[in-house]
């Protein structure tokens, strides 16, 4: 059975001038979703400060619920076994994990590319695809664990994704 893609967004502390994470969501192998806070790094915010966000997190739930970069490096090197993980709009993405491993000293294990450049691979048009979904929310406006989702729902949809290699979801 061939891996399953990783989808991979992420969510900065500033919209403007993006230089850490506050969070990242992926998919896993198994077309899970996983979702994790991430504790400011105090040279990160030697220099830059965390702005309002349309998700509502701020410094206080970072320290109460987040992890450390090194404690999601390693959760991402024992988990991905691929060097390209997919993202909607790779370049802020690749910043943000970027910081994360730059701030331990570590150069990143994976490459991201843009989930369009998947989908077109596939000939699949992904705007094409959202729409015929019937979603009115631009995907860069979605909720990250929404947006994850709705990536593996059309993948499943078009054949990209055996629905076999899904484990079942109970509701």
């Amino acid at each position: 059975m061939a891996s399953l893609p990783i989808f991979m967004t992420a969510v900065a502390n500033s919209s403007d001038e993006p230089a850490f994470p506050l969070l990242f969501t992926w998919s896993t192998h198994e077309a899970q979703v996983k979702e994790v806070l991430v504790i400011p790094d105090d040279e990160w915010l030697e220099n830059h400060r965390i702005e309002p966000n349309a998700h509502n997190l701020d410094e206080q739930q970072l320290y109460e619920f987040g992890f450390e970069a090194s404690d999601i490096l390693a959760e991402w090197i024992n988990e991905f076994d691929t060097d390209v993980i997919y993202a909607l709009e790779p370049e802020s993405l690749s910043l943000l994990v970027e910081a994360t491993y730059d701030i331990k000293g570590l150069e990143p294990s994976f490459e991201v590319q843009s989930i369009h450049s998947w989908f077109q691979e596939r000939d699949v048009d992904l705007d094409d695809a959202v729409a015929e979904q019937g979603q009115t929310t631009p995907l860069h406006l979605l909720p990250p664990d929404e947006l994850v989702i709705q990536l593996l729902q059309i993948a499943v949809e078009h054949g990209l994704i055996d629905p076999n290699d899904i484990p079942a979801i109970e509701d």
